[in-house]
C-alpha cells in the first residue's frame, strides 16, 4: 500500500460525503464501527502532522473493562500490532481514559512520508489470534494482509465489543533556500551552521532564521527571513568593502604584584570501581571531574529479570578541599554525579522488521549527590592521599604543584 493510494483514499472518502452523503469507503484492514457498539471507544493521537523521529503519544477511553487492541495500517500495506507488545503483554484495561504508551517503551514514528492509520479494539473477552510466546522474537507480530487480518479479528470478536479509529500524517516540513553574493566566493552561515560558499542553494526547516555572510576585506552582514514549509526562497546579498582597522591605542602601562595561590593537578583512580579522576588545585581548594565505566548490561541473550541498568559511564564533577595538619593533612569532598540509564526488558531483544511506529526502550538520567572523605600526607610539591569516596569507593589520588 503506497502513500500515493492512501491519499487517493482519502480523497475518495471526502467526495463521497459531499456528493452522496453515503458512509465512507474504509481503508483495507479497518473493521467498521458497529452502529450501537455495547462498549463506546474514542481514541486521538496527541498531534495531527509527525516528522520522522518524533514521539507518538495517544489517548484513548472505554466506558466498560475490555482487552485493547491497537494495530497500525502502514505505507507499505502491512499491519503492525503495536498493543499486545514484548513490553505490553496483558491488554486488560478498566474502563475510564488510558494514554500509551505505558512506561518502560516509546513509539517512535519514522519515514516514508505519507498517511498512516490507527485501529483500537475493544473487547469483553481476550482474541486468540496470536500466541503471546511469539513476542520472545519480536517486539510486535506483523501481518502482511490487512483485509485477512480484518476478516480474523471480526471472526473471533465477542457480542460485547466496539472500536475506533484514527489517523495521522507523517511529514518533515523543509524550505528551500539559495543564496548569492556580489561578489561571489563568500562563506554562508544559516542559523549559526556553516553550509558553503556562495552561490549555493540547501534546505531548511520552516520558521524564523538567520543568515550570515563572510568574507575576507568585505563587511559582515546578517539577513533574518521567515519561511513557510515548501516555500523557495532566494537571497541575493550586496558585500560593502570593509573599512581600514587603526591600531588600538595603547593605555599606560600600570603593575600590580598579585601572590597567586599555588597551582597543583591532581590524578585518582577507584580501586574496586573503575574510576578514573582529574583535578586541578589552586591553593587547599581543588576542581575535578571523574568518570567511572558502567558495569557491563545483563546477556540480553539469555532469559532473565529486567529493570533499569546502567547505559553508559557515570560522571561526576565535584569540588575538594585539603586541611592541612603538619605533614599530613585531611581530604573532604562534594559533588553532583550524572548517569544515563536504560530500561532492559525481561526478554531478549531480536532482529525484528524496521516498523513504521517503532518500539525502543525508555531511558533517563540518574542525578545524584555524591561525597567522600579521607586521609594524606604532603612533601615538597606533593600529596598523596587515600579516600573513601560514597560511589567510587576506596580511591587513591595525587596532586602535584608547583
Amino acid at each position: 500500500m503506497t502513500a500515493k493510494l492512501l491519499a487517493a483514499w482519502v480523497a475518495l472518502l471526502a467526495f463521497g460525503l459531499l456528493a452522496f452523503g453515503e458512509a465512507p469507503v474504509l481503508p483495507q484492514g479497518i473493521i467498521p464501527v458497529p452502529d450501537e457498539p455495547p462498549i463506546i471507544v474514542s481514541v486521538k493521537t496527541n498531534k495531527a502532522t509527525y516528522a520522522p523521529g518524533d514521539l507518538l503519544r495517544l489517548t484513548f477511553t472505554l466506558n466498560h473493562d475490555a482487552y485493547v487492541y491497537l494495530y497500525n495500517l502502514t505505507a507499505d500495506g502491512k499491519v503492525k500490532l503495536l498493543v499486545p507488545n514484548r513490553f505490553l503483554q496483558d491488554p486488560l484495561f478498566s474502563a475510564g481514559t488510558h494514554t500509551l504508551p505505558t512506561e518502560g517503551w516509546v513509539l517512535r514514528v519514522t519515514a516514508p512520508e505519507g498517511i498512516e492509520y490507527l485501529q483500537l479494539v475493544a473487547s469483553a473477552a481476550p482474541l486468540s489470534f496470536y500466541e503471546a510466546k511469539a513476542f520472545e522474537a519480536d517486539a510486535f507480530l506483523v501481518y502482511t494482509n490487512p483485509a485477512a487480518f480484518a476478516s480474523q479479528i471480526t471472526a473471533l470478536l465477542p457480542r460485547t465489543w466496539g472500536t475506533a479509529w484514527t489517523s495521522y500524517r507523517v511529514h518533515r516540513p523543509q524550505a528551500s533556500l539559495s543564496v548569492a553574493t556580489s561578489p561571489s566566493g563568500a562563506g554562508v552561515w544559516v542559523g549559526g551552521s556553516y553550509v558553503g560558499t556562495s552561490p549555493l542553494s540547501t534546505s531548511v526547516a520552516p520558521g524564523r532564521i538567520q543568515i550570515r555572510v563572510e568574507k575576507d576585506g568585505y563587511e559582515t552582514k546578517s539577513v533574518d527571513l521567515v519561511v513557510g514549509d515548501g516555500e523557495e526562497v532566494s537571497l541575493v546579498v550586496s558585500l560593502s568593502p570593509a573599512r581600514p582597522v587603526w591600531p588600538p591605542i595603547s593605555p599606560p602601562a600600570w603593575t600590580v604584584d598579585v601572590e597567586l595561590p599555588a597551582v597543583g593537578f591532581g590524578l585518582a583512580v577507584g580501586l574496586t570501581s573503575r574510576s578514573i579522576s582529574t583535578d586541578l588545585w589552586l591553593g587547599g581548594v581543588g576542581f575535578g571531574m571523574s568518570v567511572q565505566l558502567a558495569p557491563p548490561l545483563p546477556d540480553l541473550t539469555e532469559p532473565g529479570p529486567g529493570g533499569w541498568f546502567a547505559g553508559g559511564p557515570e560522571v561526576e564533577g565535584y569540588i575538594a578541599g585539603w586541611l592541612p595538619l603538619g605533614r599530613g593533612g585531611l581530604i573532604v569532598l562534594v559533588g553532583v554525579s550524572l548517569q544515563e540509564m536504560a530500561w532492559v526488558p525481561p526478554w531478549s531483544p531480536s532482529g525484528a522488521l524496521t516498523p513504521l511506529v517503532d518500539i525502543e526502550p525508555e531511558t533517563r538520567t540518574d542525578v545524584r549527590l555524591t561525597g567522600g572523605a579521607g586521609i594524606g600526607v604532603e612533601g615538597s610539591g606533593w600529596k598523596l592521599y587515600l579516600l573513601w569516596h560514597s560511589r567510587r569507593g576506596p580511591t587513591l589520588g595525587v596532586v602535584f604543584t608547583s
